[in-house]
């Protein structure tokens, strides 16, 4: 996987779990399970500071990192006329 996509997909997963934290504190249920290992670094610093920037810059950021909402669609060939 490259690193890109790598860190797509882990930013993804941890905006999620985060999202998910909020929402139980708000409705009162179980929160997800404390992070621990190099998912503090992801929830303590990450998502607060992903959170807090300006959408501008956040849409410009993901629009230069290349993954999967950068697809290039090929163009339909012109049709040859009347499908019957």
């Amino acid at each position: 996987m490259a690193f890109t996509r790598w860190v797509r997909s882990v930013s993804e997963k941890q905006l999620l779990t985060a999202a998910q934290t909020v929402i139980a504190k708000r409705y009162g249920v179980a929160p997800p399970p404390r992070p621990t290992g190099p998912d503090v670094f992801w929830q303590k610093v990450y998502a607060p500071i992903y959170h807090r920037l300006p959408w501008k810059f956040r849409a410009r950021l993901m629009t230069a990192m290349p993954g999967s909402h950068r697809q290039k669609w090929t163009r339909r060939p012109p049709s040859g006329g009347p499908a019957i």
